[in-house]
């Protein structure tokens, strides 16, 4: 077991990785975990429905999470604290939601709208479907254990401009009103045109942050207002009612700059870099499209500029002109790809973890890149995968790491309990603690020549990383990492140089496989 590569559960621990503990609910079951480093589990929630996508562990220690009819909270022991029915009041509720500081909950709402209705507002017929949807957010003020009051209200419907139809009363020049959307923007998604997947909330700023994916912009809002304000032009803190305070991505969209401006692709999970952490103030980002090649994934820090209050512009462009910082590569040797759902968000030492939805994993990266930490789920919609299966079902929306000192794990039992798959090698090693000195790496042996592929070590080791190159210095193998003393893989008979990696020491082994 300890020589092959795990496929589900912990798959990949360094050393360096931050302390903290990660929060995940698989999307096709009603679960939601906590987990170490080590993938032990801290603690495990059941829920009555499926997710509609996130959870969060509030501050008092209890779990937040959006069903897909409605939202629940629940204590540390799993006993239903509070649960409130979107469908009761006629609200489709999807993707995201955002616990306040007041203990209210910002909600991510589709409205559907006729093509009358579009047409009336001054959307091209030519681009319009017999519906369209268009999302807004509200604030729900818990109410007992089954009630819920809202609050606070912004819609998109009250923040457009076009310059299609003069009699409308939203007419003006697109360019001179950034503050706005452009109705009649074609995006290619003439149903489903906004698509908010992720929205947060800052509470210094008291400010909301939103990712309508197919426009491939994130937009701020002020969240002083009152609904009316809300609903115009005028009021709040900002003074700009609900109109758009910042922008970012595809300048485009507001008539400004051409393709080469665009930095954001069908992205997700847009945050503020929380207080406190290296970035903070920041804003993450997972990026889709990476480049809009659409062949890798990226993830990003985003660092807007405010002077007395405003978010500032360059050469008519909200400012940055680029990113504060971006990854992309890959993970276990797959390049990071993501198509839809997925996200990120970075950790107080500065470190970034994200998650692949369709593979069901997260890793965690340093700011330089390198690879410290992956786990991938290990359950499906009735039951937990064996070790080396290989998981088809596993996919999960995104997590969160919560640091080892976070307020919600006050007078909590963090006890581990157990692994959630049958056998992992790699968590083992983890638990237990198991290390190797540099010594122990000068004196590690290779057994010579190497059969079948198999290729023994002198003594059973613990290793960061292994990789094997040919004689010509292609690499033709690697594994993060690894405990035991027998290493399988699939070489051809050659030549080959085996580096051995501990820490901060390096070694090289030559073998020759028959």
């Amino acid at each position: 077991l300890h020589a092959q590569d795990p496929t589900i559960g912990l798959q990949f621990h360094d050393a360096s990785v931050s302390d903290g503990y990660t929060l995940f609910t698989p999307s096709a079951n009603n679960s939601v975990y906590l987990i170490n480093n080590c993938g032990e589990v801290l603690n495990e929630w059941t829920f009555n429905e499926r997710p509609g996508a996130t959870c969060y562990i509030l501050e008092n220690g209890n779990l937040l999470r959006a069903g897909r009819q409605g939202i629940e909270t629940r204590d540390w022991e799993n006993n239903v604290v509070w649960s409130f029915s979107m469908e009761s009041i006629g609200l489709n509720q999807h993707h995201d939601i955002e616990p306040l500081p007041n203990g209210n909950v910002l909600c991510v709402i589709t409205d559907t709208y006729t093509d009358a209705e579009m047409i009336a507002m001054g959307r091209n017929p030519s681009i319009l479907d017999p519906e369209f949807k268009l999302d807004k957010i509200i604030e729900l003020e818990p109410d007992g254990a089954t009630g819920a009051n809202i609050v606070w209200e912004w819609k998109f419907i009250d923040h457009f401009i076009q310059d299609f139809d003069a009699a409308k009363v939203n007419y003006g020049v697109v360019e001179d009103h950034p503050e706005l959307l452009d109705l009649n923007f074609d995006n290619g998604f003439n149903f489903d045109w906004t698509h908010v997947n992720a929205i947060d909330y800052n509470a210094d700023l008291d400010q909301i942050i939103i990712s309508p994916r197919h426009l491939s912009e994130i937009y701020i809002i002020d969240h002083s207002t009152t609904t009316a304000e809300a609903a115009g032009h005028t009021g709040g803190n900002s003074g700009m009612g609900g109109d758009l305070l910042w922008r970012w991505g595809n300048p485009q969209v507001y008539r400004q700059g051409d393709t080469s401006d665009q930095k954001v692709f069908k992205q997700h999970d847009t945050k503020w870099v929380e207080n406190g952490y290296l970035d903070e103030g920041k804003i993450s980002i997972f990026n889709n499209g990476g480049d809009g090649t659409d062949t890798f994934s990226s993830v990003h820090l985003i660092e807007p500029n405010i002077v007395g209050g405003v978010y500032t512009k360059i050469d008519d462009k909200f400012a940055p002109v680029d990113y504060d910082w971006s990854w992309d590569g890959s993970i276990l040797g797959e390049t990071v790809l993501e198509n839809s759902r997925s996200g990120g968000h970075s950790l107080p030492n500065g470190n970034f973890i994200f998650c692949e939805s369709s593979k069901g994993r997260f890793s965690e990266v340093a700011k330089d890149g390198t690879h410290l930490w992956t786990y991938r789920n290990p359950t499906y919609d009735t039951g937990i995968y064996n070790q080396f299966d290989e998981p088809t079902g596993n996919a999960l929306f995104r997590g969160e790491k919560y640091p080892t000192d976070y307020v919600g794990f006050t007078g909590r039992d963090l006890t581990p309990s157990s692994i959630i798959e049958n056998v992992n090698g790699l968590s083992d090693t983890c638990i237990n603690g198991l290390s190797v000195s540099n010594n122990d790496l000068e004196s590690l042996t290779l057994i010579n020549p190497v059969s079948n592929g198999a290729i023994q070590f002198n003594k059973a080791i613990s290793l960061n990383a292994i990789t094997i190159a040919d004689v010509n210095g292609r690499i033709v193998y690697s594994i993060g990492a690894f405990s035991g003393n027998t290493l399988n893989t699939e070489l051809l008979p050659a030549l080959y140089f085996v580096k051995l990696q501990f820490e901060d020491a390096i070694e090289t082994r030559k073998i020759i496989v028959k």
